[in-house]
């Protein structure tokens, strides 16, 4: 039975999915639509905005994983150390993912507003920029400021993730390679990125996962704009779908956006079997 129920809920909507993207319809007239085969995955060969969500997605996820990485791994090895507060510290470190997305939202959208943000007032009254920067709304401005804030949002996960495979490394390692004569950059060189080795590919995977499926962000953030600028897949299946209501374009869309995180799924739970198997 409970086989039964997840197979309604979860396999049938990924079924009619697919089965969609062989069809001509539209949303208003749904019963209406045509078998055209294979014409919708044809006409995505050749259509721009598809082959710029490509790109936008694959930028979107790489930039957004190596900026939360590095800002995790950095926060990680602070409070790895034996600071005054640290409990305290951690806890405030962590707020930013207890925040539902669509708020976090709202309050960058406010902060980056071109005429009454704090962030332009802060960097034009710091010398910074000489004029108010239009974040939202450049095409060349749109991408950094989206990934910044999807960095903010998911450097606590990353955090929690690498300061938990700090913990494991033995100080003993440590204390060898100083002994040895070995610095701080030679310490993080040759023992701690050895020891966050299984750690890292993990969390690297689960970044770029959650960079290709997310919506709410970048929907409630640019919408996919300016000019396409943050256009990503997931946002292209949802404009497609619901502005200009073509449902098997749409589906085709998401079709190969499912085949691109199951490649990626694939990997992640070949890497969890491997780990698992390691004496």
């Amino acid at each position: 039975p409970a086989g039964i129920i997840m197979a309604g809920l979860l396999v049938y909507p990924i079924v009619r999915g697919i089965t969609l993207s062989f069809f001509n319809t539209r949303l208003l007239r749904y019963s209406e639509g045509q078998f055209i085969g294979l014409a919708n995955y044809v006409a995505l060969g050749s259509d721009p905005a598809f082959w710029n969500s490509v790109s936008v997605t694959f930028t979107y996820g790489l930039a957004t994983m190596l900026c939360t990485y590095g800002l995790g791994l950095g926060f990680a090895l602070l409070l790895n150390r034996e600071i005054p507060g640290r409990g305290f510290i951690r806890t405030l470190f962590i707020m930013p993912w207890a925040i539902p997305e669509v708020v976090a939202v709202m309050i960058f959208v406010w902060m980056l507003d071109a005429q009454y943000g704090v962030i332009n007032y802060a960097l034009v009254e710091a010398g910074i920029l000489s004029a108010p920067a239009a974040w939202l709304t450049s095409a060349g401005l749109a991408m950094p400021a989206l990934v910044l804030v999807t960095s903010w949002q998911q450097v606590p996960f990353a955090m929690l993730i690498l300061l938990a495979g700090l913990q494991t490394i033995p100080d003993e390692q440590y204390e060898a390679a100083m002994m040895d004569g070995a610095g701080v950059f030679r310490r993080f060189i040759h023992v701690t990125l050895p020891g966050l080795r299984a750690v890292n590919v993990i969390l690297i995977l689960i970044l770029i996962l959650n960079s290709f499926r997310r919506v709410t962000m970048i929907y409630a953030m640019t919408g996919g704009g300016p000019a396409r600028a943050t256009e990503t897949l997931s946002i292209l299946t949802y404009n497609v779908a619901f502005q200009y209501q073509r449902i098997g374009y749409a589906a085709a869309v998401g079709a190969v956006l499912l085949v691109i995180l199951l490649c990626f799924s694939l990997a992640y739970f070949f890497l969890i079997a491997r780990r698992s198997e390691a004496p």
